[in-house]
């Protein structure tokens, strides 16, 4: 039958052109040029020109390229049917069909049996990756996580850009992942990233843009306002946040204590829509751009991504940039080199009272519109001297009094060469480094009640001395992977693979910290803005280890497989 879309390809160049629906072609070429044809599903041939000007091309199915393999440990491709455990494959597209900017968000409700939890809210939420089930009380639940495959701590997971990964396998047995050892016990994520493609340049831009709200409140009434107890008949406090007060009735009541000039607020006695309406509608704006391309011997694909949020929460934001650069060349007709680069920068600017604002605002009356109270810094009546809640403070103030502004800056990458000295044996050496830099400052302003807000108060209220720390920390993890594949067939009915590897991983990792509590100069965060000694902290951690692992596979008409995997490991933070 005729092939249309069957690349053709002058060897060692990017010349090239397809068949058209007819399977023809035509190629301007010397004679020494040898032609490279290949298609999807079918065996690539090469075919030498000589003095022919007409090439006819018969492509013969390709039956292992037809056969489902996955990517399993060490970075080695196995059919499906030899593994022997369970493992599930998630695809690019069922990763971002949806347009999730968190590639991790983007795991949930694919995989039977694996659990990805939020365990913080807000601005680029960290996730837990629980595959396994909680198999320890104290220890580390987490699944694995293999990034090209070089082993990578799972704090990288929430910033990789979805747009860059290939496919996903998850290696539910301990079987499938054991040559990665004990720290496969809960499973593994071996994580594939995209690659040049042989062919045409490619070139893809796009851009999503995303709304979100909070997506429920606990459920608050609207039909009685402030007061403290269920008094008969009930008794109403202007200044009080328990809502034991009196039925709404639409009459004009005050709210609050008077100001030093004797002002105070009136506002009418019937609900509002404050407490919900106090948080925003968040906006997310994702920007994506790669280049793929490739021929024969070498292939390139390079992506970028810009992404920014603006939270639920007031004033809360957060930004993150990615570039990635994959690259794979082969060197004469035995080598083959891969490189990958990924660096990663997050900047947030976000609250650290994100708790305490949430309940400072269930703790108003419904009769008061807290969100008429933002500028705290100018309004009387919404600056602390003279905000109406006696007991609890103005939400606003306490997001934008308490900061938290941090960077993190990631570096993930690794250099593979692979050697085939003979056909059957693959020489495999891979360096893989994965680095984390995080900068941040957190704040909490000065501030100081007047004497007259004392004086109607009393111990309610207490100055805020103001303060401010500035904290440092790296990790640092070195993994170097040498290992030797041999595959051969024994006799027509027994076929044989065998694995031999060593494994070396070094973490280390730094953290710094330094603090200063009762501010000089309001608004000034700088550690150095007191009369008080500092406070301060460091820590230090160095942890190593080695491994040696074998794996042998048996086929007998590639149908039954038998299958010995061994491994052992020396810690440096273990007896012997």
């Amino acid at each position: 039958s005729i092939l249309p879309g069957v690349n053709v390809i002058v060897k060692g160049t990017t010349i090239g052109t397809g068949t058209d629906a007819n399977g023809a072609f035509n190629l301007s070429v010397p004679a020494s040029a040898v032609l490279v044809f290949s298609f999807i599903g079918l065996e690539t041939i090469e075919v030498s020109v000589g003095d022919r000007t007409v090439i006819n091309v018969e492509m013969k199915s390709d039956v292992q390229q037809l056969t489902e393999v996955v990517v399993t440990a060490g970075g080695l491709i196995v059919q499906k049917k030899e593994l022997g455990n369970f493992a599930t494959t998630v695809k690019a597209s069922d990763l971002t069909q949806g347009k999730s900017q968190n590639a991790i968000a983007g795991l949930q409700g694919k995989v039977a049996g694996l659990l990805v939890s939020a365990v913080s809210s807000g601005v680029n939420p960290n996730y837990r990756v629980v595959l396994r089930g909680q198999r320890s009380l104290l220890g580390n639940n987490q699944a694995l996580v293999v990034l090209d495959n070089v082993i990578t701590p799972n704090s990288i997971l929430g910033n990789l850009n979805p747009e860059d990964i290939e496919d996903v396998q998850v290696l539910n047995g301990a079987g499938a992942a054991a040559l990665y050892g004990s720290d496969a016990s809960n499973g593994a994520l071996i994580i594939t990233t995209k690659r040049g493609k042989t062919g045409k340049a490619e070139i893809k831009i796009s851009n999503t843009t995303t709304s979100e709200t909070v997506s429920y409140l606990p459920q608050l009434q609207k039909q009685f306002g402030s007061g403290t107890t269920p008094d008969q008949p009930p008794f109403y406090t202007p200044y009080e946040n328990q809502q034991y007060g009196p039925r709404f009735d639409g009459t004009i009541r005050e709210i609050g204590k008077p100001l030093a000039d004797g002002s105070i607020q009136q506002v009418p006695y019937s609900a509002t829509d404050g407490r919900t309406d106090f948080w925003r509608t968040g906006m997310l704006n994702q920007t994506d751009m790669s280049v793929s391309v490739g021929d024969d011997k070498s292939s390139l694909y390079l992506a970028g991504q810009y992404f920014k949020q603006n939270s639920t929460v007031p004033y809360d934001q957060y930004s993150r940039y990615s570039i990635r650069a994959n690259m794979d060349r082969k060197v004469g007709e035995h080598f083959k080199v891969g490189v990958t680069t990924n660096y990663i920068s997050n900047a947030y600017d976000i609250s650290s009272q994100v708790g305490n604002a949430y309940l400072n605002a269930l703790m108003s009356p419904a009769q008061v519109d807290i969100t008429k109270y933002k500028d705290w810094q100018n309004d009387p009546f919404a600056n602390p001297n003279g905000y109406y809640n006696e007991y609890f403070d103005n939400p606003y103030y306490t997001l934008e009094n308490n900061r938290n502004d941090r960077k993190d800056k990631y570096f993930q990458g690794s250099v593979e060469l692979k050697w085939n000295p003979i056909t059957p044996l693959t020489l495999t050496s891979r360096v893989g480094l994965t680095n984390r830099n995080v900068f941040g400052k957190t704040s909490s302003g000065k501030f100081t009640y007047s004497d007259y807000t004392k004086s109607i108060s009393g111990s309610s209220k207490t100055d805020d001395p103001g303060f401010v720390s500035d904290d440092a920390f790296y990790t640092n993890q070195l993994v170097i992977d040498l290992l030797a594949e041999y595959k051969t067939k024994l006799s027509d009915d027994f076929s044989l693979t065998a694995v031999g590897g060593f494994q070396s991983r070094d973490n280390t990792s730094k953290a710094v910290n330094v603090s200063a509590n009762g501010l000089v100069i309001s608004g000034v965060y700088n550690v150095s803005n007191t009369l008080t000694n500092l406070g301060g902290g460091e820590s230090n951690e160095r942890a190593t280890q080695m491994g040696v692992y074998g794996d042998f596979r048996f086929g007998y008409r590639d149908f039954a497989f038998l299958h010995f995997t061994g491994r052992n490991d020396w810690r440096s933070v273990l007896d012997e």
